[in-house]
């Protein structure tokens, strides 16, 4: 649109930001983790001030996030960052963190923080582009098969 933010490409749809995640958000968000647990609901939305941000295209949603605004309101926290695969690489994440980044800044976020596998090289590119560096690294243990 004539009115998107800067860096958002014009064919690119507006994100909405919600106080609750819809039912395809969470389909979406639980896709690469392989489910979420029956009280990911309550997880999610049980902090005071959090967003869930949709990107949709003719009703489908194709981009989603979630952000929160913690440590006494200095830092936006991005989770959940999730484009389907047939809309990547079309800007969407990207327009989805800045949407958040928006919604953070006006509740006195100045600082964001986010958390993303090493190996998932595209989001690592995504992320550095938008100006995130790595503060640092931690292994993920996995119990051995029975």
């Amino acid at each position: 649109p004539a009115d998107a933010p800067a860096g958002v490409p014009a064919d690119v749809p507006p994100v909405t930001l919600t106080d609750a995640p819809a039912d395809d958000w969470l389909v979406i968000a639980a896709g690469r983790k392989g489910g979420l647990p029956d009280a990911a609901r309550q997880v999610l939305t049980g902090t005071p001030r959090v967003r869930f941000a949709e990107l949709r295209e003719d009703g489908r949603l194709l981009a989603v996030g979630r952000g929160t605004v913690t440590g006494a309101g200095r830092w936006l926290g991005v989770s959940l960052l999730e484009t389907v695969p047939e809309a990547r690489r079309r800007g969407l994440a990207a327009t989805v963190v800045r949407a958040l980044a928006g919604w953070g800044a006006a509740e006195g976020a100045t600082h964001a923080f986010l958390q993303v596998e090493q190996s998932n090289s595209g989001a690592v590119a995504l992320y550095r582009g938008l100006g995130f560096t790595t503060h640092h690294t931690y292994l993920t243990r996995v119990a051995p098969a029975a």
